[in-house]
């Protein structure tokens, strides 16, 4: 099944299950916390240099881009997977192994990244684009949390 919007998320129940609700704010709240860290660094890094704010906007715009083509569906795809397994599953379950990998391989490049002798103002645009489209794509998953699965009206 290709999720193309929210809508499209199967809306078997008016209310979300507790545990189904439970997993999209641990999924929100996971989005979240990773693009703090990211933009606080990556800020920190920018305002050390003379055009701050044109780097932060390009941050900002590429990571809007990165939300609606790259994150958006990887959340909906999220959220497919936590409706489908129901509310008995595991909170952690609402990425799949693979998923799961990708973060942690994702975690491990910032690292290798930091430890490079790139240019901090380049690895600080990067960190503001990947912390934007976090957040702009975690909406994904409290829409969810506060409506439920119906469709919006």
């Amino acid at each position: 099944m290709q999720v193309t919007t929210e809508t499209d998320i199967p809306a078997t129940a008016p209310v979300t299950a507790r545990n189904e609700r439970a997993q999209l704010a641990f999924a929100g709240v996971l989005w979240a916390t990773g693009a703090a860290i990211l933009s606080v660094r990556g800020i920190g890094w920018l305002l050390a240099t003379d055009l701050a704010v044109v780097l932060i906007a390009g941050g900002v715009l590429l990571g809007l881009l990165k939300a609606r083509f790259v994150l958006d569906p990887v959340a909906r795809k999220a959220a497919v997977r936590i409706r489908e397994r129901g509310p008995s599953a595991p909170v952690l379950g609402f990425f799949s192994v693979r998923s799961w990998a990708v973060v942690l391989s994702m975690v491990a490049l910032g690292h290798v990244l930091r430890l490079t002798t790139l240019p901090r103002p380049m690895l600080g645009v990067v960190y503001v684009a990947v912390a934007t489209a976090l957040v702009v794509a975690s909406r994904v998953f409290w829409r969810l949390h506060t409506r439920g699965w119906a469709p919006e009206p």
